[in-house]
């Protein structure tokens, strides 16, 4: 079977850094290198993938901030103590065999929902790691995402299309809707005040889209949110926008998985990870669960 892993790297990196205590070779931090590289060995350990892609934000894309100058504006300056970290880990993931995918100007989000719409039928499974919700409106046919947990003997649980309604309480093809109305706190992204999960899936419900709810507001209740959805139709078409990931970057490349096992035990030396060195099975983390949760 070919099966072709799409992994959110800074979104693995960052839950790596905060999760695993502060480890050191030669004053150097490597707790975020460590962890990424345990997770990158499992995927390949337990799920035997034939292509295995790792993708990185390279700047903000334009288009959003033009939309929504405070687009992602709450993250602020990623620390120095994971800043270093990330070149580190690209390089151990091309020693595993990965491709490393980034663009300048382009976030990583649309590279892989890109690469998952041009090359779904190319795969028996796509599957999308990441704990990033924008990633359910990719789900579809043989395109799944995993909610990355820690667990010995499994990565998280995969979500089909009904699994991502079990979760949300709305199918993929309504997550952009959904997000729109109770907004992103992730990316900055303000939804409609009072509006939770439970309200957006029960108006998805009884209207499907977003569309249908704006030309039907009369029948919307509560009745207090009437006027509100009325004085908001521009910010929930601009969140329509922000929210949809692009599907049409070309030239998006994922080669063959390759590991160069010489260079892998070069990088666990150089770093002083020699636990690295053992099957993934073996390896712990001795910490809750990473993943606990969607962003």
């Amino acid at each position: 079977m070919s099966k072709c892993f799409l992994i959110d790297g800074l979104n693995l990196i960052f839950r790596c850094f905060y999760g695993i205590p502060l480890l050191n070779s030669k004053n150097f931090p490597t707790n975020a290198i460590f962890g990424a590289v345990k997770i990158l060995s499992k995927i390949i350990a337990l799920e035997n993938p034939s292509h295995v892609a790792i993708f990185f934000d390279k700047g903000r894309d334009p288009h959003r901030k033009l939309l929504l100058p405070e687009y992602k504006a709450n993250r602020g300056e990623t620390p120095d103590p994971i800043k270093v970290q990330i070149p580190v880990v690209k390089e151990f993931a091309y020693a595993l065999g990965c491709t490393v995918i980034e663009r300048s100007g382009i976030e990583a989000d649309d590279l892989i929902a890109s690469f998952s719409q041009k090359y779904h039928s190319q795969f028996d499974e796509i599957i999308i790691f990441s704990t990033d919700k924008d990633f359910a409106q990719c789900v579809e046919g043989n395109i799944y995402q995993i909610i990355p947990e820690s667990h010995r003997d499994s990565l998280g649980n995969r979500l089909d299309r009904m699994g991502i309604f079990e979760k949300f309480g709305a199918y993929p093809e309504q997550m952009i809707d959904y997000l729109a109305l109770i907004g992103d706190q992730a990316d900055n992204i303000p939804g409609i005040r009072g509006v939770g999960p439970k309200t957006a899936s029960a108006w998805l419900k009884q209207f499907g889209a977003m569309e249908a709810l704006l030309s039907q507001i009369p029948k919307i209740k509560p009745l207090r949110f009437q006027a509100l959805l009325e004085e908001n139709r521009a910010l929930l078409h601009r969140n329509q926008r922000l929210i949809a990931l692009n599907r049409n970057i070309d030239d998006i490349y994922c080669e063959t998985l390759n590991p160069n096992e010489r260079q892998y035990e070069q990088l666990v030396d150089s770093y002083k990870l020699t636990s690295l060195l053992k099957h993934p099975s073996k390896l712990k983390i001795s910490q809750p669960d990473l993943f606990s949760g969607l962003e």
